[in-house]
């Protein structure tokens, strides 16, 4: 349920501002009063959907009771180093199963690094992939200041994958991911492309609730941790056999599952930036009507400098997301427009937060799946009526407005902004107001890879 927007950039200064509460530093506005013994937001109320799954176990929604901590053999307050181990290593040989460890880097010299360790080629983003797509990969790609990208990505046999379940420790091929929640290290080479990082968090893990979705109350189900939402970075780069220094931040999150995504999920949009000494996280997970047409949201603020969380929110009824300013993709294949923005809102008692990702034209990457889908897949995809599957990220602006008891702030930044669209149906129609014909599911891919 929509709950209000929150206050608008003109209104959020000028009430501010007549409390004498704003101090400007450059790029950003802050509260000059501050409460250190406030550590995150209050506590919001949880309304997810009940039902399929039993009284007390929670469906189509993260779960949050008594009873879906103990299903999942999680503590309700605290993430524990085991958690980013294989989560899936039981049940590995069920091509249906997916799981990947990911982490981005942002140096100071504008340099971008992106580090992926999978256990399948398509990360679950297509239906039935048969056993042919239950092999391990790497994406590894560094992108230079100019925007020049080095690097891609490499499949492996199961002999060269090895991963512990107590803890982070990767290794496939001549990469290695390993790390204790704290500290981390990506270190490996592939071709004239290699890596050496690590990443110190700056701020705790964030768990939404068990970062676990089961879709109907069955057994299928869906995984999120954020292991580090924000972090420093330090080390080399490598590339053509020249090795550079590297300082700059960094982000590491992983994702599992038992069941492709397609089956369970209509879209979403995921956006992560930085204002000032804030970094921001935003999700919208948009769920097929066979589960209720759930959205599940999150939202999360934390204070790198103070290295405490101001909102880590999951409930549809204080966090909503709005897409808008639909626009040509930037992909000439992609048959539809696209939403260019994405405003999430926050809201519980007199805390008010909002936060804005505008994409800036520049596109990381984009990806069209499914290209020439075997007979059960076509079958699968014209059952749930889809069309097609794209994913695309985008560079983006940033907009942050922040109205918390102890903590105020407004102001601008960088980041990222992802859409997974698994069929066209929720995108806009082409500029002008038509809708334009959607290919067919054997249209020729977009070069682009993930």
């Amino acid at each position: 349920m929509h709950e209000g927007p929150a206050p608008s950039r003109r209104a959020f200064l000028r009430e501010a501002a007549t409390a004498g509460l704003i101090a400007v530093v450059p790029g950003l506005v802050v509260s000059a009063c501050t409460d250190p013994s406030r550590t995150e937001a209050a506590p919001e109320p949880i309304g997810p959907s009940m039902g399929r799954a039993g009284s007390d176990l929670t469906s189509n929604a993260y779960g949050h009771t008594d009873a879906d901590f103990a299903r999942v053999g999680l503590k309700r307050d605290t993430v524990g180093v085991w958690e980013d181990g294989f989560r899936t290593a039981a049940d590995n040989d069920d091509p249906n199963v997916f799981e990947w460890w990911y982490a981005d880097f942002t140096g100071d010299d504008g340099t971008v690094v992106s580090f992926v360790l999978s256990t399948r080629l398509d990360d679950g983003l297509v239906p039935e992939p048969g056993e042919a797509g239950r092999r391990p990969k790497s994406s590894v790609i560094v992108t230079d200041p100019d925007g020049t990208s080095h690097g891609g990505v490499h499949t492996y046999s199961w002999a060269e994958f090895t991963s512990a379940e107590d803890r982070c420790d990767v290794r496939l091929g001549p990469f290695t991911f390993s790390g204790d929640l704290k500290r981390y290290r990506m270190k490996g080479q592939s071709g004239d492309v290699g890596v050496d990082l690590t990443l110190n968090s700056l701020v705790r893990p964030f768990r939404p609730g068990t970062g676990i979705i089961y879709f109907g109350g069955t057994q299928n189900y869906f995984g999120w941790l954020c292991a580090v939402p924000s972090g420093s970075a330090t080390g080399t780069v490598t590339v053509g056999g020249k090795k550079r220094s590297f300082t700059g931040r960094g982000y590491h999150d992983r994702n599992w599952g038992n069941r492709p995504f397609p089956y369970s999920v209509e879209h979403w949009r995921w956006g992560r930036g930085s204002v000032g000494q804030y970094s921001v996280i935003g999700a919208d997970l948009h769920l097929r009507k066979e589960y209720d047409s759930a959205v599940v949201p999150v939202f999360l603020v934390d204070d790198t400098k103070a290295g405490r969380r101001l909102i880590g929110a999951f409930d549809h009824r204080t966090v909503t997301a709005a897409e808008s300013g639909p626009r040509p993709h930037p992909e000439d294949a992609y048959p539809k427009d696209y939403y260019s923005r994405v405003h999430w809102s926050y809201r519980v008692g007199p805390d008010r937060a909002a936060f804005t990702f505008t994409d800036t034209d520049r596109l990381i990457v984009t990806r069209q799946y499914v290209t020439k889908p075997t007979q059960a897949q076509k079958t699968a995809l014209d059952k749930h009526g889809i069309d097609e599957i794209w994913y695309t990220r985008y560079a983006t602006t940033n907009d942050l407005h922040l109205d918390l008891a102890g903590s105020h702030a407004s102001g601008t930044g960088t980041g990222t902004l992802e859409a997974a669209q698994f069929g066209l149906g929720t995108a806009p129609a082409k500029s002008g107001g038509t809708t334009a014909s959607t290919p067919s599911p054997t249209t020729s891919p977009s070069p682009a890879e993930s």
